[in-house]
């Protein structure tokens, strides 16, 4: 059996190379998240005489493209390498887009597009929220171009200054879209295929998780608001906010410099037990997407107990993430993308791994190897003058107005990045 399949209306099958006269430009759209942002942004390429392809990797990539001009890749690793390179060679593509550059079969991608010298454009969450979705060549975040950079002295933005446009407000159309998405996945992928995906899932594990996320948010909601108001007003600038990440997240396994989630609570806790200033808290904010999935609660509980400061460490299931690092005394983080609220709002941060803001002049780097002690008794925040120029840097090299998963989002989102391929801005 073939490993790749190229369907058309009708399945009719088809040959490489293309079977049309050369259009303006010619595409490939990979992996996207989870939803119908790709089978959009196909339909809207398309629109603007676009060649597009779509390849489909599993059921759940199936579930969420139409069969016209997409590809159903059957192999495995080894086969995805030999044969996208043949097939980028074969139909001379001018673009790859694809959402997770640190997925497995998108590393592969990158290597091949680099190899051959097409462009990669690599989507993820929008850097500042909500709002806006990243859009940058060959990564983002830690393999972004713009990671540890900083703006030209003479930059000025050429769009509007506005850093927070309206929330589009997709969550729920996203956790409905991940829901479909994961329970297809798991139950109609078969064979050479399983080895491809980029998260490994038990749909009855996985059911269980996001019914305890959404049991957890539930019940845990008001908790934790008064748990937020009281360190606000009480405790504004004495605590210490440390922001955790998803376990399975690509920058936590190719970019934190031997850095995992449990090294982080552990030895940030330790450090602070022996050397933080006894009026000041240690605060721990569970990310959203893993608080069904996460015991780390329980983890910072016990061994804030056995440390004796029970009473100084608080963990914090839901609520504003910006409005604790607004007040909190600093930030500590592997390399979150929250770290740029920690900018904004002008709170000293410290970034233990590789991440798009890893500079001196905007944190503290640790490069892998982070002194807590040192951390505790004062750090430093940029000049606001140097934040608001590095944030509408990023705003207008890496940021595109939109959102993944709600209906309106989803055309802004199409809409703007569609543009910027007609004007070559990549």
């Amino acid at each position: 059996m073939s490993i790749y399949k190229f369907e058309e209306a009708g399945n009719t099958a088809y040959d490489l190379p293309g079977c049309r006269a050369a259009p303006k430009l010619r595409i490939a759209l990979l992996q996207g998240p989870v939803g119908p942002f790709f089978n959009h942004l196909k339909v809207k390429l398309e629109q603007s005489n676009f060649d597009v392809w779509r390849v489909s990797f599993n059921a759940g990539d199936a579930l969420f493209s139409r069969r016209k001009r997409r590809i159903n890749f059957r192999g495995n690793s080894e086969d995805w390498r030999n044969w996208f390179l043949e097939f980028v060679i074969s139909q001379q593509l001018d673009f790859i887009i694809l959402f997770g550059a640190e997925r497995r079969i998108h590393r592969v991608a990158k290597e091949v597009a680099k190899a051959r010298g097409v462009p990669l454009i690599s989507l993820e969450e929008g850097y500042l929220r909500p709002g806006y979705i990243t859009a940058e060549l060959d990564g983002n975040n830690a393999t972004s171009p713009l990671a540890g950079k900083l703006p030209s002295e003479n930059f000025v933005p050429k769009n509007d200054t506005a850093l927070l446009p309206i929330d589009f407000n997709g969550l729920r159309k996203m956790l409905f879209y991940a829901a479909a998405y994961y329970t297809v996945q798991s139950v109609f992928t078969f064979g050479k295929r399983k080895e491809l995906l980029h998260r490994s899932i038990s749909l009855h594990r996985e059911t269980f998780y996001w019914f305890r996320n959404l049991y957890r948010r539930i019940t845990s909601g008001s908790h934790n608001l008064s748990k937020i108001e009281n360190l606000v007003k009480h405790f504004c600038g004495k605590y210490y906010l440390v922001p955790l990440q998803v376990a399975a997240d690509g920058q936590i396994q190719f970019n934190a410099l031997g850095w995992s989630v449990e090294k982080l609570v552990l030895q940030s806790i330790n450090s602070f037990a022996n050397s933080a200033p006894g009026y000041c808290r240690l605060v721990f904010k569970i990310h959203p997407m893993e608080r069904g999935h996460s015991n780390c609660r329980k983890l910072i509980l016990r061994r804030a107990a056995k440390l004796g400061i029970s009473d100084r460490v608080d963990v914090i299931e839901t609520g504003s993430l910006g409005l604790l690092a607004q007040h909190a005394a600093g930030m500590i983080t592997i390399n979150s993308t929250s770290g740029l609220s920690a900018i904004y709002h002008g709170t000293p941060l410290m970034v233990i791994g590789k991440a798009i803001y890893a500079n001196e002049k905007l944190a503290w780097c640790a490069h892998g190897e982070p002194n807590f002690d040192l951390f505790w008794k004062g750090s430093f925040a940029a000049k606001s003058s140097l934040r608001e120029k590095y944030l509408l840097w990023i705003k207008e090299k890496a940021l595109i107005k939109g959102d993944f998963y709600s209906t309106r989002g989803i055309a802004t989102a199409c809409d703007n990045l569609v543009a910027r391929l007609e004007c070559t801005e990549f």
